[in-house]
């Protein structure tokens, strides 16, 4: 039984000042979570992004909303309490739904980019809230890299894009895009994943889950949901296909991936449509038995233009083709940080997706809007 995204609602949820803003661009980069196991706080949800404020260190806001999404608040901040250069890029949060070491089912974990205003390094930091994103503790430094430049070849390349969830083991996973492998491996940027059975004190080493050998491919910004069945889906970007193509592996256990020397699956429809760059997934067991596996990103593939682009959905745990939705949040691909990248969250019993992204104010300026979208099982 197919699905169908009606949006129902749009709004703003954060617009910066031209005047407040070190970086023209103003924000980007938005997550959202809602909470399932916060007690008298489920139902909130509680969003982030980068910000580039004049203020240093810069850090990644938290807002709130207590009515579904359809107003927000600002209600804290993750400040660099590590280094103090600022949380300055690619923010995410996840509530654990199950304990993790030390930490209990319910508490909220954070990653981002630790960078200082010199752009001389990145470190992705690990904070925990235990009072439901209201207070925010460094816990761990995850891994450290070099200065925020994309193919530096010749000296220490930088970490991006982490991403967390939990594995079948119970361990806490970042898996984050690797640029420091450009020597004798001859990655230009690789996939890879930390795992922690400590909720995040520590971390095991690196593990490649997407390195592909030819210097020039770079596989990033991965995003994991899991399934119905158990099984894990990972989607991300290959920047350096023809529309930097949106892949992806299934894991049994969201710790193997398999190869990771394989490029993975393009994500397509049967007459060979597919979408491209910045990709986020989400599972909804509406859909029939095996429920359905939503795909966003950026783009369609083909000439970029000013499109209102379209979801992918695949209703077989992410084997065979997939269909074709309208996507809910509307920008103009041909500026180049529209879409950069969108966050989505099912939401009120998976009644309801609701998507964030960056979209034009101007040229240049974006602003972090929003839609909220009723998913109902089509009966055909």
């Amino acid at each position: 039984m197919p699905i169908d995204i009606k949006k129902e609602f749009a709004g703003v949820l954060f617009a910066p000042r031209e005047e407040e803003i070190a970086d023209a661009t103003g924000c980007m980069y938005p997550r959202v979570v809602e909470l399932k196991n916060a007690g008298k706080n489920n139902g909130e949800l509680l969003a982030t992004f980068e910000f580039y404020s004049k203020d240093e260190p810069v850090v990644a806001p938290i807002y709130k909303s207590v009515d579904g999404g359809r107003s927000w608040q600002l209600f804290s901040k993750v400040e660099d309490t590590k280094n103090k250069f600022g949380m300055r890029f690619q923010p995410m949060m996840l509530e654990l739904d199950a304990d993790c070491g030390d930490l209990k089912k319910g508490t909220l974990v954070f990653a981002g980019n630790s960078i200082p205003k010199d752009m001389s390094s990145t470190e992705i930091l690990f904070f925990i809230s235990r009072d439901h994103g209201k207070t925010w503790k460094f816990r761990s430094s995850i891994a450290k890299g070099g200065a925020p430049v994309e193919q530096n070849f010749g000296k220490l390349g930088p970490i991006w894009e982490p991403f967390l969830f939990i594995n079948k083991k119970g361990e806490l996973v970042v898996m984050f895009s690797d640029e420091r492998y450009h020597g004798e491996e001859g990655y230009n940027q690789a996939i890879v994943q930390k795992r922690s059975s400590d909720g995040g004190k520590t971390w095991t080493k690196e593990e490649f889950v997407v390195a592909l050998h030819d210097k020039i491919l770079r596989p990033g910004m991965p995003i994991v949901t899991k399934m119905a069945n158990g099984e894990f889906f990972l989607c991300y970007e290959i920047v350096g296909t023809l529309c930097n193509d949106i892949h992806f592996k299934i894991s049994k256990d969201g710790e193997n991936w398999g190869n990771p020397n394989s490029k993975g699956t393009r994500a397509e429809t049967e007459d060979g449509f597919y979408l491209g760059s910045m990709p986020y997934c989400v599972f909804t067991h509406k859909g029939g038995k095996k429920g359905a596996v939503i795909l966003t990103a950026k783009r369609d593939n083909g000439e970029i233009g000013l499109n209102q682009g379209h979801f992918l959905v695949n209703y077989n745990y992410g084997k065979g083709y997939w269909q074709k939705l309208p996507l809910i949040v509307e920008y103009d691909n041909r500026i180049l940080h529209t879409g950069w990248s969108k966050g989505m969250a099912l939401i009120k019993n998976e009644k309801e997706l609701i998507m964030l992204s960056p979209v034009q104010t101007n040229n240049k300026l974006m602003h972090i809007a929003f839609s909220i979208a009723k998913v109902e099982e089509v009966k055909l």
